[in-house]
């Protein structure tokens, strides 16, 4: 346990797995051997050791404050891109309902380390963010393998910055409004069999995000959500105009 009054700042990582209750049992016992195996894989091919994160297995999902080491773009960027290729390397199955699907989020703050678990806004704030109803049903509403949000700090920080490649045209942002947390998240859904690469207009504007609809689709899911989360505008990337959200 961390002395209480020197928290640490760090990563944290957390993954959960979609309609894993609706599988049976024996369905889900295959779902955490593959998820664990993504898992570890994406981190060896980011060039991440999982030896060395904290983690707080939780069946379908995963908690992972991740060492001090460990740069927050490839977190974000490399991390993410391989856990999706991974699914779509495990995805090709008969029956659409048997595909492997996650929602990601991401955050960096500071974290304490108890006997219990996490405490401390950094690991709150993440598993908030994981389970945002607008979070949930953007995968739902879409075919994407993946769902992932990052917080706003790390969006201003390491994707408008464009490390490793990172756009945030790619990101739509989204009010997240759970139990006492409020804040604003970024969603960016990725794999699955509509995804494609995105192309550039002729002229020269950027392009639009990597999957077609993929913004419409996370603010449908967004607006559906009422109290839970509401699509926000933001000057330089807001794709439904200045005047979305409610």
């Amino acid at each position: 346990m961390s002395d209480p009054d020197t928290p640490v700042r760090r990563t944290v990582v957390a993954v959960d797995v979609h309609q894993y209750s609706s599988a049976r049992s024996l369905q889900q016992v295959d779902i955490q051997e593959t998820l664990i195996d993504a898992l570890d894989t994406a981190a060896t091919l980011s060039g991440l050791d999982r030896s060395g994160w904290y983690k707080q297995a939780q069946g379908d999902a995963e908690v992972a404050v991740l060492p001090a080491d460990a740069p927050e773009p490839v977190v974000v960027a490399d991390l993410v891109q391989e856990l999706t290729n991974r699914l779509a390397r495990v995805n090709h199955v008969q029956d659409p309902a048997l595909r492997l699907r996650l929602r990601v989020a991401v955050h960096s703050g500071m974290v304490h380390f108890g006997r219990n678990g996490l405490p401390g806004p950094a690991a709150v704030q993440t598993c908030r963010l994981l389970d945002s109803s607008v979070l949930k049903r953007a995968l739902a509403s879409s075919d994407a393998d993946l769902a992932l949000i990052v917080s706003d700090a790390l969006f201003r920080d390491i994707v408008e910055p464009g490390y490793r490649g990172l756009r945030a045209v790619d990101f739509t942002p989204v009010e997240v409004r759970l139990k006492e947390f409020t804040g604003t998240g970024h969603v960016r859904l990725l794999g699955g069999p509509g995804v494609r690469a995105p192309v550039a207009p002729a002229d020269g504007r950027e392009p639009e995000a990597a999957r077609p609809g993929s913004q419409q689709e996370i603010h449908a899911a967004a607006v559906a959500t009422g109290e839970q989360g509401v699509a926000i505008g933001r000057n330089q990337h807001n794709h439904y105009g200045s005047g979305s959200g409610r």
